[in-house]
């Protein structure tokens, strides 16, 4: 087939694959599944994780598929979400590892606190000091109360980023509280 037969092959299958069809679905996962696999176990040394992000790639595809403007390849597009998935994938495994190596949460709730104003102070001076969007954040999520989606929304970014900036906020937080702790014996 030439390059054009294969563009061509390529918009029915998408257009099908937008239209529902259950029969355009069955190729496409035939087409694509085992070269997203061979590519994701290349990075994921662990099988079963491969197969699950991979997994987890088909189904975004599928639910995405109205939106691919087909300004590349299927096949390209569908690599960029399974490299996406695979940054997510570490993000996770770090941030479990951060969080088990970084108890600072765990240590500010089991010790007993002597003076709660000291602890509102500490907490006051250490949100005074990081940068406003950090705060900003911190704040909507746990003074305003809001999920993630709706701070997500409301400053015009994905959720993945949000979550993201999130958590590099909560490690910025902690580290500065256990400054400012240590500074004044709280």
């Amino acid at each position: 087939m030439n390059n054009q037969q294969d563009n061509d092959s390529q918009a029915q299958l998408v257009s099908r694959l937008k239209k529902g069809d259950p029969q355009a679905v069955k190729v496409w996962f035939k087409q694509y599944h085992q070269q997203l696999l061979r590519v994701a176990k290349v990075k994921i040394s662990n099988s079963k994780d491969a197969e699950d992000v991979v997994q987890e790639v088909m189904i975004n595809c599928l639910r995405q598929i109205q939106l691919f403007r087909q300004d590349s390849s299927l096949k390209t597009w569908m690599m960029s979400i399974l490299r996406h998935e695979i940054a997510d994938y570490y993000r996770k495994i770090y941030a479990k590892k951060a969080l088990t190596t970084v108890p600072l949460g765990n240590q500010l709730f089991s010790e007993p606190v002597s003076d709660s104003q000291q602890v509102q102070e500490v907490v006051k001076n250490v949100l005074s000091k990081m940068s406003g969007y950090r705060k900003d954040l911190l704040l909507m999520k746990y003074v305003d109360g809001l999920k993630i989606k709706q701070i997500a929304k409301k400053l015009g970014k994905t959720f993945k980023a949000v979550e993201s900036e999130i958590w590099r906020s909560k490690l910025v937080f902690k580290e500065m509280y256990a400054q400012e702790a240590e500074k004044v014996g709280v």
